[in-house]
């Protein structure tokens, strides 16, 4: 990633004018961050005017007339109170066609067309080598018909603060939840194609349970040891992009309680989310859930009678290598209505397995098979039936075309059964195929 350290360091290299007001720069070969100050690591990168010079001699370029004013468009001055500021993007492009292989009343038609799945830009300002102020923006547009922004919106927005407790640092405002970015960066590295299983919804091109995402309003309490890593946060519980009030549901003081914690079997720790899969070997085993009371439910009108509580609980492990991944998980989770003589609720179970094989450099071939069961809780008489039994394959292979830019050609096919009369009756599977040419972007 490109890193602007300095306000005035574009332009001072460009004017390449020494002075007598000069500042002695150093430079992280590790990471490239450039710095005012000598420091462990540190190399010196020698004198650079300082700001107040170049824009002294700005002031006499535009002085000197239009003759000069095709060089003063190429200065850029920019001005920060954080010592450093790191800019960086990540862009999912893709081609999706949605083929359905039977049709019911509730099935999607044949869709075909291409989708902006993610693109965020961001920016950390740091304050120090560890603190920073980190702002995420998004938008995406998508063929699910209900997921999809026009307008660019916050996704992350927070205040990090490293060693807060011992090992421990906080992240205070629109804030990682505990789980979704865990797995995302050690397990399942495809968010470019399907979200992961927890998160994914029930659409057009997804097959899931919907029980949480991967940001929202709070705080998150991220611990980073040798032997175990954890995550405990507590938020608002409706998202990044809803709040109760939003999602049909009344404002309260309830809030959600959710944590992660990682047993590091091999390799350590400290480089939870930051291992080189193909040169690192890792083995984690994690727990993970959540308790969040007066949880949205967009489907509903305000009603007192559908309010209710969802908690969920998981298992998760995870063994790479550089030749291969595997990892899989099992959670279980229950929407409990809080007045259950009127309100009806759900439980959930279910599993999800992928692994990924390397067979040579820069090529990679992946695979996941999800399951889960959603079960209907009749309200007063506590009867269950089963509301959703959805199943779900991908395959792919992705090409690492350079270190900012993959490739990936991958299908999927989802089989969603529903029951429509009674627990004998089962309506035909709404079953499709969806295939994606994706491009991702790293900068």
């Amino acid at each position: 990633m490109k890193k602007v350290a300095l306000s005035a360091l574009a332009a001072a290299m460009i004017s390449g004018v020494a002075s007598a007001d000069a500042l002695t720069l150093y430079s992280d070969p590790k990471t490239g961050q450039v710095y005012t100050t000598p420091g462990e690591g540190r190399v010196e990168m020698g004198d650079f005017v300082s700001a107040k010079e170049v824009d002294m001699q700005l002031r006499d370029l535009e002085s000197k007339g239009s003759e000069y004013q095709d060089k003063m468009s190429k200065y850029v001055n920019v001005k920060s109170k954080a010592k450093t500021l790191e800019f960086s993007g990540t862009h999912y492009f893709g081609m999706t066609s949605i083929s359905p292989e039977r049709t019911s009343s509730t099935s999607v038609d044949d869709s075909r067309g291409f989708e902006l799945r993610r693109n965020y830009v961001q920016v950390k300002a740091y304050f120090n080598d560890k603190d920073y102020f980190r702002v995420t923006m998004d938008t995406t547009k998508e063929l699910t018909g209900t997921t999809s922004y026009a307008n660019m919106y916050a996704k992350y927005a927070y205040l990090y603060l490293d060693q807060v407790l011992p090992y421990t640092g906080v992240e205070i405002g629109i804030a990682h939840r505990p789980w979704i970015d865990y797995e995302e960066h050690n397990a399942w590295h495809y968010r470019s194609i399907n979200k992961v299983a927890l998160e994914q919804k029930t659409n057009a091109t997804d097959n899931g349970p919907d029980l949480i995402n991967s940001a929202d309003l709070g705080f998150n309490l991220q611990t980073k040891t040798d032997m175990f890593s954890s995550e405990i946060g507590m938020f608002n519980g409706e998202g990044y992009h809803a709040d109760k009030n939003a999602a049909n549901q009344e404002n309260s003081t309830d809030l959600s309680l959710e944590w992660r914690l990682t047993a590091h079997v091999l390799g350590s720790g400290t480089k939870v989310g930051k291992n080189d899969r193909t040169k690192d070997t890792y083995a984690n085993i994690s727990t993970y859930g959540m308790i969040s009371k007066n949880h949205k439910d967009n489907a509903v009108a305000e009603d007192d009678n559908a309010e209710y509580d969802r908690s969920f609980y998981g298992i998760h492990a995870v063994y790479n290598q550089p030749e291969f991944l595997v990892a899989a998980q099992y959670y279980t989770a229950k929407d409990e209505a809080q007045n259950p003589t009127l309100g009806a609720g759900k439980e959930y179970k279910g599993w999800s397995v992928n692994a990924e094989v390397r067979p040579m450099q820069d090529w990679t071939v992946l695979a996941r098979y999800d399951v889960s069961d959603i079960d209907a809780v009749a309200a007063g008489t506590g009867v269950k039936t089963k509301s959703q039994d959805m199943k779900q394959t991908i395959y792919g292979v992705a090409y690492k075309y350079n270190k900012n830019v993959s490739f990936i050609a991958s299908g999927k096919h989802i089989t969603d059964k529903t029951e429509v009369a009674a627990p004998a009756t089962i309506d035909v599977a709404k079953e499709k195929d969806v295939y994606m040419l994706t491009t991702e972007v790293k900068w």
